[in-house]
Parts: structure tokens; C-alpha cells; sequence
């Protein structure tokens, strides 16, 4: 692995959509200098859902422990997450747990990993949440996906507010429709055509890493 010099970033949920598309435009933005790295993880390399193994990952890329780089991570992206639909009548209590576990519970894991190793490395990082429209209000069918994604926007605005005196912001994206293999395979009918590509939202994720000075805090709509 080449030794870089600064600006890595953690990203989950990266082996498609979003979270490939940011992890491919933080590497392609600077691949002629060599300044940038991203250390990606799916629940396939390490589990979200899994507090103690995320502190350790974590702990590991602060600590340049299996990674060859100078600088700590200054951002963590949480965009990893599951969707399956369903009523209430339809959706098995296995099911509704399971989008709990990785949409939020995983969030959290992520977060209180690299919060506690920021404050203990003394890194003013930040956290991109990408949760989603569909925790803005009822979604028929939507039930659980919907309810986990409002807890996800209601954690990132908390968080927030927590992490101020230490220097940390959070930022709370809700994408609208974009054409992922996961919207091909919730709504196959769609006008993908004509709608927000993973890259859209992949650029304004790395603007925020970049800068993103006063969007802290606060619910941000990306959508066409």
C-alpha cells in the first residue's frame, strides 16, 4: 500500500451505489498527487452491527495498525443500509430488525467508534450520515426502511448538537430517488432515465468533506 500524506476517510457500504461512487471520486480527485486514501468497510469486511469489532477497525486506522499512512481519518461516512418492503402485515419481525440493525444501529457503532477515537487523537472530524427522504414522512409499504431512516436523521441532528464542544460536525444527507441497484430493485417501473445518479450525491458528499462550513447540523435535501 502506498504511503500517503493526508485526507483519509472511512466509508461504509462501499461495493456499489453511493458509497462506490464516493470512495471512486475521493480516489480519482487526487490520483495524479497521491494525497488522498479511503479506508472502505461492508458488513462482508467488518460488521456495522458489531460495536466492538467497528472500535477495533477504527481504533486500527487511527493507530496506522495494517495501514500505511501518516494523518488520522478526518471524515466517517455512514451509508451503508438495507431496504426491504412491506406492511405491517407483511413484514416478518426478523425483517424489521434486520433494517434497524444496519440503518441505524450500525450508524451509531460507526459513530461512537470514531467519535471516541477522535477526542482520544485529538482530530476535529466529521461524520456524513446518509439517511434518506423516505424518514421525512409516511411511506406506504415503506414502514420499517422509513421509520429507520427518521431515526437515523433525528440521531445525526442530536449528534451534532453533542459534538460541538469537541469540535466535530455531523451532517445529516437525505438523498432523494437515485438510480442504484437497490431503487431497480424496490421500484423496477422508475423513470431512471431521468433521475439522480449516485455520483450526484457522491460530489456533494465530497463538498462537505471538503468544506461544508454552516451545513452542519441541519437536514440536507439532495434531490432533483
Amino acid at each position: 500500500m502506498i504511503r500517503l500524506n493526508k485526507k483519509h476517510i472511512i466509508v461504509t457500504g462501499t461495493s456499489r451505489g453511493i458509497g462506490h461512487e464516493i470512495t471512486k471520486k475521493w480516489f480519482d480527485s487526487s490520483k495524479n498527487n497521491e494525497t488522498r486514501m479511503s479506508f472502505t468497510i461492508s458488513r462482508n469486511d467488518n460488521d456495522i452491527t458489531n460495536y466492538e469489532n467497528m472500535k477495533s477497525f477504527i481504533y486500527d486506522c487511527f493507530n496506522d495498525k495494517n495501514y500505511n499512512y501518516k494523518e488520522k481519518p478526518i471524515a466517517l461516512v455512514n451509508n451503508a443500509g438495507v431496504i426491504e418492503l412491506g406492511n405491517i402485515l407483511e413484514l416478518s419481525t426478523e425483517s424489521w430488525k434486520k433494517q434497524f440493525d444496519v440503518n441505524i444501529n450500525g450508524m451509531f457503532n460507526c459513530s461512537k467508534a470514531y467519535v471516541e477515537s477522535c477526542i482520544k487523537n485529538k482530530v476535529k472530524g466529521k461524520i456524513i450520515n446518509i439517511c434518506s427522504t423516505a424518514g421525512l414522512g409516511a411511506r406506504t409499504g415503506y414502514s420499517a426502511y422509513a421509520a429507520s431512516k427518521a431515526a437515523a436523521i433525528n440521531f445525526s441532528l442530536s449528534l451534532s448538537k453533542e459534538l460541538k464542544e469537541y469540535g466535530i460536525k455531523v451532517y445529516c444527507v437525505c438523498p432523494g430517488a437515485v438510480d442504484t441497484d437497490m431503487r431497480h430493485y424496490i421500484n423496477p417501473d422508475d423513470d431512471f432515465e431521468n433521475m439522480m445518479k449516485p455520483c450526484n450525491v457522491a460530489n456533494f458528499v465530497i463538498d462537505l468533506i471538503e468544506d461544508g462550513e454552516y451545513l452542519d447540523g441541519q437536514i440536507l435535501e439532495v434531490k432533483r
